[in-house]
């Protein structure tokens, strides 16, 4: 359990803000700093962190997926699902609303506009929203509603070429043209595609990658092709 102000955040995707240094091979070398973030308000819990992502304040944006039993409080309060922290380490928001935003959120990402995207694996659910959290600006994919033979998590994937999930866990948007990138299949019984939707959710296209059986996160970088 990590607790209030003990946020080492080694976070799953690695060390939130280090230092780095240009070691004599020219390559840069990097240092944890320890300091960083600052000690949380209010006796803070976290539980497990799903994901994490930076805006272009270099603010850093982290997915508490408050999956915490009473007895781990020891007289501290439930961390928000979505903290965010100034380049400092201090907090300077938090919000999200559990009735919105499902348990096991899986990863967020910023786009051109300051918005914040989120990918919650289960629920199938693909949610923007606006940059200090008080409007959901659009959600692809319908809480609950799964991409498979029987609507449900238990079902066989279809990788049907719609706007429909099965354990989502990344997101890109083009910064160019808004289009929505998404790795649809965290689970290895999920989907294993790559869906493509436009700046208002409509479904574009798909592809699914040869030989791979768990498209588990995605990113994008302009190669001249």
């Amino acid at each position: 359990m990590i607790k209030a102000g003990i946020l080492t955040l080694a976070i799953g995707a690695g060390i939130i803000y280090v230092t780095a240094a240009r070691a004599q091979s020219g390559a840069p070398r990097y240092e944890a700093d320890v300091s960083w973030p600052k000690p949380m308000p209010d006796r803070w819990v976290l539980g497990g962190l799903g994901g994490v992502c930076v805006d272009a304040q270099d603010h850093v944006f982290i997915l508490n997926r408050q999956d915490v039993i009473e007895g781990d409080l020891n007289g501290g309060k439930l961390a928000p699902p979505i903290i965010e922290f100034d380049p400092a380490g201090n907090v300077v928001n938090s919000w999200g609303d559990p009735k919105l935003l499902d348990p096991r959120l899986h990863s967020c990402r910023t786009d051109k506009d300051n918005n914040i995207w989120i990918a919650s694996a289960p629920s199938g659910m693909i949610q923007k929203y606006s940059h200090d959290g008080s409007k959901m600006l659009l959600q692809i994919g319908k809480k609950g509603t799964v991409d498979s033979s029987d609507g449900t998590i238990k079902g066989k994937p279809l990788n049907s070429e719609a706007a429909i999930f099965f354990m989502p866990s990344s997101i890109f948007v083009d910064p160019q043209n808004g289009d929505v990138y998404v790795s649809d299949g965290e689970g290895r019984d999920s989907n294993r595609r790559v869906a493509v939707m436009d700046r208002t959710g409509k479904f574009l296209r798909q592809w699914l990658p040869e030989g791979m059986a768990t498209v588990h996160c995605l990113s994008m970088a302009n190669d001249g092709l």
